[in-house]
């Protein structure tokens, strides 16, 4: 008996030593929507999250989201999205073309047509976006150490007409001087991502 309560002291004193405490199990549930936009029940499929940018009629659009803590205020949740929207479409148009394969960026980078192209696209120079429709959503969801915590989910739908963004981003690339089969591969490359964004609308697919 002595023996047995020496054994349990030392194993209470190791504990205390290294702070034997077992952790708890991290569980992590899914996301769920408890909020939406104007009482909405289900989330809009172009702002499920599925797609960037896609052709709609006779529109190019762009989807642009941004996440805020659950006690943002909506409104300028929404605005952020908004504000973002136009310079992140065009960043997304730039990394598109540059990697179209069409094109050698390094090769290109010092030719004037694209020179003027990237700084088209860096300067916010496309005219005729509009904000077509905004959403958000207050969702529930795991932090990484397992607890829930809310989150604001905000979404701004941009549009501008296919045959404006087809030829502000022809005149931008069509400057005098350089090398003509750089100028032609760039404007090949624009035309196959213009083209391209209907096969992104066809293989889009929504989610709850």
């Amino acid at each position: 008996m002595f023996i047995k309560g020496i054994s349990a002291t030392v194993i209470f004193s190791v504990c205390l030593l290294q702070s034997c405490v077992t952790a708890p199990t991290k569980e992590y549930g899914e996301s769920k929507v408890i909020e939406r936009i104007g009482g909405k029940t289900e989330t809009p499929e172009w702002a499920s999250g599925a797609i960037a940018m896609t052709e709609e009629g006779a529109n190019v659009i762009f989807v642009s989201q941004m996440s805020m803590a659950g006690n943002a205020r909506s409104e300028a949740c929404v605005k952020a999205a908004e504000m973002d929207g136009k310079s992140a479409m065009l960043k997304y148009i730039k990394e598109h073309i540059s990697t179209s394969g069409q094109l050698n960026e390094a090769d290109a980078s010092s030719d004037p047509g694209y020179e003027s192209l990237t700084a088209f696209l860096a300067q916010s120079k496309l005219s005729g976006v509009k904000t077509i429709e905004r959403y958000y959503e207050k969702r529930e969801e795991s932090s990484e150490s397992g607890e829930r915590v809310l989150k604001l989910r905000c979404l701004a739908k941009l549009a501008i007409k296919k045959s404006e963004l087809e030829k502000q981003l022809r005149e931008a690339t069509t400057k005098q001087g350089g090398n003509p089969e750089i100028r032609e591969k760039l404007l090949e490359a624009q035309k196959s991502f213009i083209e391209g964004l209907s096969d992104e609308k066809s293989g889009s697919t929504s989610e709850e």
